[in-house]
């Protein structure tokens, strides 16, 4: 049989539309199928990714408020004492009443209570037989912050509360101290009271007046405490072991008879920063007022990696903070114009003062401008958290940075000496290996 030409072209066209038809039904639409769910998936990948995004800048933003939360109550927290010890009061009273040269005949503790609980006055120094160890409920909740569960007290260092009930809020210790002396003597403790690095209260005086300038009477003081959170507060025991005498009762007296004799600095100097060890020597630490203070943390740390602030500065309109997993590069600068004094800084996130331009008027608290910094030995390997600070002195005195606790292998506190005298002075601290 002859195929046509004209039959040809319509097998030809038919061919064509079976061939169409197939590819359609079997290729086109399987294919544009698969896009239309790959796009579903991608459209819903797309929307989780945006979820996903919103909670780690919620995350971040988080982290970033509880660092600032943590600072704030660093900060609100630090002017307490981190717990009531009373061998640690009675080393400071007994510090006061020798620089002021007046005389303490008695001195009786109450019980450690909360605020909200009724303070017994009576000496209750050693009533600790049938009393129960009460539960602080912001011992509870550092304990659960820090990861660590709170100690029996009958194996801890004399920090016993003696109280039957629950204590909810701070800590609380009366001290009943009983004097004699010279009006300016009464005047010098009081001083002593007022210008120590933590909160003292002077809750009353009960004032004496004798012969000429001579005073007596009764004082009482109320030292608050709370629990601090990752907490490094070392009180510094600054009297030599005693040896002992062969007559006990010889020059006996109902004072105070606490040595506080301090030990002679062990320093060695590198030529341009005196390191001295923190074992070997024990400075009393509020025989030098510092002007400025600074901590220098690690990342993984509760805290911001560096702070500034003015010292003394309750309102923290001084306070600066930065965070950096790497080295945060600082500033300081000191000013003198005529016979007033000027400072400034900056970290690479914040300026004290806003305006970087201006400088701020402040005296000076010694014959040296004092810059006290915190550091923290390094944890790990990944620990890189560091801080590198330019000073420029332009002033009359001398700027004498006092670096404590630093990591003595790697240091996390470079400075360097942009212009001008400045001296450091390195505390390192001798770690064990547990």
């Amino acid at each position: 049989m002859k195929v046509t030409k004209r039959e040809q072209m319509l097998l030809g066209a038919l061919l064509l539309v079976l061939i169409a038809y197939g590819f359609y039904n079997f290729v086109y639409t399987k294919q544009n199928q698969k896009i239309v769910e790959l796009k579903a998936s991608r459209d819903a990948y797309s929307q989780k990714w945006v979820q996903v995004k919103v909670k780690i800048a919620s995350k971040d933003k988080k982290n970033e408020q509880n660092t600032i939360l943590n600072a704030e109550i660093f900060n609100e927290t630090d002017k307490l004492f981190p717990s009531i010890e009373q061998e640690e009061i009675i080393v400071v009273l007994d510090k006061m009443i020798k620089v002021s040269n007046l005389q303490a005949d008695v001195l009786g503790f109450s019980e450690v209570s909360s605020e909200n609980t009724p303070v017994n006055t009576s000496i209750a120094v050693n009533n600790q037989d049938n009393s129960k160890d009460a539960t602080n409920e912001l011992d509870k909740l550092v304990s659960t912050f820090n990861g660590t569960s709170k100690k029996d007290a009958n194996s801890e260092k004399t920090n016993t509360i003696n109280a039957n009930s629950n204590i909810i809020g701070a800590y609380k210790m009366q001290v009943t101290l009983n004097f004699k002396g010279m009006h300016d003597e009464l005047i010098s403790f009081i001083e002593q009271v007022e210008n120590y690095d933590k909160k003292i209260i002077i809750n009353s005086i009960n004032l004496i007046g004798a012969e000429g300038s001579d005073v007596s009477g009764t004082i009482i003081l109320e030292f608050y405490g709370v629990p601090k959170l990752n907490n490094n507060y070392e009180f510094n025991w600054d009297y030599k072991k005693p040896s002992g005498i062969g007559n006990p009762f010889v020059g006996s007296s109902t004072s105070l008879q606490v040595s506080n004799e301090i030990i002679p600095n062990n320093q060695v100097n590198d030529g341009n920063e005196i390191i001295t060890n923190k074992e070997e020597n024990a400075v009393a630490k509020d025989e030098i007022k510092s002007d400025f203070v600074m901590n220098a943390k690690p990342i993984t740390s509760n805290l911001h990696t560096v702070t500034i602030e003015k010292a003394k500065d309750e309102l923290k309109q001084s306070y600066i903070y930065s965070d950096n997993e790497g080295i945060e590069q600082v500033e300081f600068y000191f000013i003198k114009v005529s016979s007033k004094y000027f400072y400034k800084y900056k970290t690479s996130k914040e300026t004290y003062p806003k305006n970087f331009n201006n400088s701020i008027e402040y005296v000076p608290n010694a014959e040296n401008i004092i810059l006290d910094i915190d550091s923290q030995k390094r944890g790990s390997g990944s620990d890189l958290s560091g801080v590198n600070i330019k000073i420029t002195n332009d002033t009359d005195k001398s700027v004498v940075v006092n670096i404590l606790d630093d990591d003595k292998i790697k240091p996390r506190v470079n400075i360097v000496k942009e212009k001008g005298d400045i001296s450091v002075v390195r505390n390192y601290i001798y770690y064990t290996e547990k």
